[in-house]
């Protein structure tokens, strides 16, 4: 593609070259008559004013092969910058496009673990305490959230989350059924996630923080005549969150058993579970509500992808 564009460049550039005098001395006045672009009494000019075509010193009032000179200088220089910009620009999009096709942990250069010293301390004090399974439950509760969102159906998802975050999320979704607007969250994938770090608080709660990415498309349509207002239904966004999960301090974790486990596949038939597995399987109905033993979504912010590799 871009070969193509600067074998075009070129010949372009040739003719234009050989047939700029051509123009002038059609035209057939000379050196002296007319004024050329960048006159600056009087008319307009390129740098501001009214456009190039009009007043009493543009390029269009003149007559002289000067101007004309002037004007295949400048057309030569526009066409060198529009295809530099364009060349580059199909450089820029094939590199952006590049980059979100590769995973964090390609465009990290390292795996994405862990704190595993966050989790050793968690786990002195909750033996129980299994991350895999963890991560695989706050994959569960990302996607129930974005589909009770696109769906406005907050009050499925009250359990998930604390009352603050709940209410928070609540009013903010208010505004989209007031507005009769739907913020439409689809084709939602979680790409990584990892335990970042573990704040225990003996007073009160403790604190589990939870890096995610994920890709989804996000746009938003007017209920009533289904037009798109806002965003691309067709572009893929990539996006990177920081959870924290609370939980109250003297709260352990209860012994698995394989009815128990709550994970990305159902716990009931091994399906795996998508973003319209709200509260129960889509293929066997089994309950996926969680018990008060879990931890609970205190806050929910987008930062840097550059998170995922401290």
């Amino acid at each position: 593609m871009k070969k193509g564009i600067l074998v075009f460049a070129t010949i372009f550039l040739v003719l234009l070259f050989f047939l700029a005098p051509a123009v002038d001395a059609g035209v057939g006045n000379s050196e002296s008559g007319g004024s050329s672009l960048i006159d600056s009494g009087g008319g307009s000019s390129w740098s501001g004013g009214d456009s190039w075509s009009g007043g009493s010193s543009s390029y269009s009032s003149g007559s002289g092969s000067g101007s004309s000179g002037s004007f295949a200088v400048v057309v030569i220089g526009g066409v060198i910058g529009l295809l530099y910009n364009l060349v580059k620009g199909t450089d820029d999009t094939s590199s952006s496009s590049n980059e979100l096709k590769r995973t964090t942990e390609e465009r990290a250069g390292k795996p994405i673990q862990n704190n595993l010293e966050a989790i050793r301390q968690l786990k002195q004090q909750d033996p129980n305490f299994d991350e895999e399974r963890f991560l695989s439950q706050v994959k569960v509760i990302y996607l129930r959230l974005q589909s009770a969102w696109t769906e406005k159906d907050w009050a499925s998802v009250r359990g998930l989350e604390s009352p603050s975050l709940y209410d928070q999320h609540s009013t903010q979704l208010q505004e989209h059924i007031r507005a009769k607007t739907t913020n439409v969250l689809e084709r939602v994938r979680v790409e990584n996630s990892k335990i970042k770090d573990f704040y225990p608080n003996p007073q009160g709660h403790d604190r589990l923080e939870v890096i995610l990415s994920s890709t989804m498309r996000d746009y938003i349509r007017d209920d009533e005549t289904g037009r798109i207002i806002e965003g691309d239904p067709t572009k893929d966004l990539f996006t990177v969150y920081r959870l924290n999960f609370i939980r109250l301090h003297d709260v352990k974790t209860e012994e698995v058993t394989k009815t128990d486990i709550l994970s990305d596949h159902c716990p009931n038939c091994g399906a795996p579970l998508t973003i319209d597995s709200v509260s129960k399987c889509e293929y066997c109905q089994a309950s996926l509500v969680r018990t008060a033993q879990d931890w609970l979504l205190d806050t929910y912010d987008v930062v840097d992808e550059i998170e995922f590799y401290k």
